[in-house]
């Protein structure tokens, strides 16, 4: 019954420390004056406000595990009692309970239903929904009323009695109506009327003022129900003066685990940019021209291939490519001959190009080339004299302070990263572990954060990636084509002769990304996804919706 309830607070900071860190909930959306918890199927919004609010809600846990979610409980909070009990059971709906008190007072009631098993230890992944929420008004009759014709009903055979408490709905989800200095069971706190509301699953809205009043409907949220509509699986933020961050679909769809907005998706080829940076950041150390020839720099590897750095940043360098986008379709392709758990280096790729003759002449055209970025780590590991992956650890990862983000192996993903899926007919689905390489390298397959690749952006316009010429450079349009403006490793989009947004994309399958900087107000916006598609979309629509790419 409950897809999301709102609830307000004067404590906002401590109640988001709280559920994220004592109690390790996932957040899956967050601004400056709210944030949202996944609780299952279920949302739970916290917003700032000036009330001294508190409230009584309840989670719904499989009824097996609940000896498991005491334990799991009484480790992180103290747990409430009443007669020296700190559990009991409700012969009534079938189902045990334990309750406990947030730092703003709200008793929280975890009640495991009995008819319900699920097998394994208790997490927080374990929360099936949201159960109950209290309603505390002085108009009891009038909102139990309101509540039957919206055809919630009251449960047993008495109807509402503006006295005492009322179970509003069925099965395991109820509305607890009730009026106020109520005795909460398991607590000291003494019901009181607070403003609240509650979006059904079937997305009908119920709002109640701070007086306990029916307050008409509260306008949606435009960007986050149309993402909903578009089913977007994955995260978006946006950073300006204030941060907007919200997270959609499953991380893991078999145990049913929803993405969070710290949760790390992969990039495809988005990580070419880190690749640009390196590959900068050698040419300002004095180790690397940006007209060096790659025949001269490798000559084992590429005695034929007399490209410049320059070139191969730029993607015009005409060298074969071991998956020409323009031409083949299906990346999944490239494993039939070559396992793909064997891709670990940059070296592993060169059987599928190396040999082969060059496309057109060096500078004649932009053609995009992954193998291009394959031979810029080749040269970075050269000159580094470290494995690539090291290099931009290093150079980029530790310098722009992304400590969430890495290349790991897609058979050891770490926590809190997300299975990329591709999605089959007639809703069948399989994870893409078997459709990348086992690895990425210089030309795509990084995991990161949307707020690590907020903060690259930002240490990159700092000129803490790169010196200010040197960024100028790599920021600079080399080549102009109908697809758009290309740089060093990234896309740049321009109106009237003016950069409007540096821009960076990856696609594989399971993966979508895109992740953009806009000049004029120095917004960032990044959306991850663990679908194939999906990300351009919800780009298109948050820039749209919110004009970012509008010159002032």
């Amino acid at each position: 019954m409950f897809k999301k309830v709102t609830l307000y607070t004067n404590r906002l900071e401590e109640l988001k420390g709280f559920y994220e860190y004592q109690l390790g909930f996932r957040i899956v959306e967050e601004d400056n004056t709210s944030f949202t918890l996944a609780i299952g199927e279920s949302q739970l919004v916290f917003k700032g406000s000036e009330q001294n609010a508190f409230y009584h809600f309840a989670f719904n846990i499989p009824g097996n595990q609940f000896t498991l979610a005491k334990s799991w409980a009484s480790s992180r909070v103290t747990l409430n009692r009443q007669d020296g009990m700190d559990e009991i059971f409700y012969a009534n709906f079938n189902a045990d309970a334990f309750y406990f008190q947030d730092p703003a007072g709200n008793v929280i009631e975890f009640i495991a239903r009995r008819t319900v098993d699920r097998m394994g230890d208790f997490t927080v992944d374990s929360l099936l929904n949201i159960s109950e929420v209290s309603i505390t008004t002085p108009y009891v009759k009038e909102i139990g009323e309101r509540l039957e014709d919206m055809d919630i009903p009251v449960r047993g055979n008495k109807g509402i009695d503006s006295t005492t408490l009322n179970f509003l709905g069925r099965d395991d989800a109820f509305l607890l109506l009730v009026p106020p200095k109520r005795l909460w069971y398991f607590s000291k706190q003494k019901s009181e009327t607070h403003s609240l509301s509650v979006e059904l699953t079937d997305g009908r809205q119920i709002d109640i003022a701070e007086d306990g009043r029916f307050l008409e409907t509260a306008p949606a949220n435009p960007i986050s129900d149309k993402l909903e509509d578009m089913d977007f699986s994955g995260v978006a933020l946006l950073k300006r003066n204030d941060t907007w961050s919200t997270a959609k679909g499953m991380a893991d769809r078999a145990n049913a685990r929803p993405n969070a907005i710290d949760t790390r998706f992969g990039i495809a080829s988005g990580c070419k940019i880190f690749t640009a940076v390196i590959v900068c950041q050698l040419v300002g150390e004095g180790q690397l021209s940006f007209e060096a020839e790659l025949s001269e720099l490798l000559p084992e590897q590429f005695p034929d291939f007399p490209v410049t750095i320059h070139q191969l940043l730029t993607h015009t360098s005409g060298i074969p490519d071991y998956f020409d986008e323009e031409t083949m379709g299906d990346f999944e392709e490239l494993w039939l001959e070559q396992p793909m758990y064997l891709m670990k280096t940059c070296s592993d790729f060169l059987p599928f190009f190396q040999n082969k003759p060059m496309m057109f002449a060096p500078g004649e055209r932009f053609h995009y080339n992954n193998a291009g970025f394959i031979a810029l780590g080749l040269v970075v590991e050269k000159l580094t004299g470290q494995p690539f992956i090291k290099a931009v650890e290093e150079r980029v990862f530790v310098r722009a302070e992304m400590g969430d983000s890495g290349f790991f192996q897609l058979d050891r993903l770490p926590v809190q990263t997300a299975f990329g899926y591709i999605d089959e007919e007639e809703g069948a689905w399989r994870t893409n572990q078997y459709a990348l390489p086992i690895v990425g390298g210089a030309d795509g397959g990084a995991f990161v954060t949307a707020h690590d690749m907020a903060r690259f952006w930002e240490r990159l316009m700092d000129y803490t990636l790169l010196s200010k010429d040197m960024t100028h450079r790599l920021l600079t349009s080399h080549v102009s084509e109908e697809s758009g403006n290309y740089g060093y490793g990234v896309w740049i989009k321009m109106q009237d002769s003016a950069v409007v947004k540096y821009h960076v994309m990856g696609y594989d399958p399971g993966v979508s990304f895109h992740s953009g900087y806009y000049p004029n107000s120095g917004s960032i916006l990044t959306v991850l996804s663990n679908k194939s598609k999906g990300a351009f979309d919800a780009m298109d629509l948050i820039e749209n919706t919110l004009l970012l790419t509008e010159q002032t």
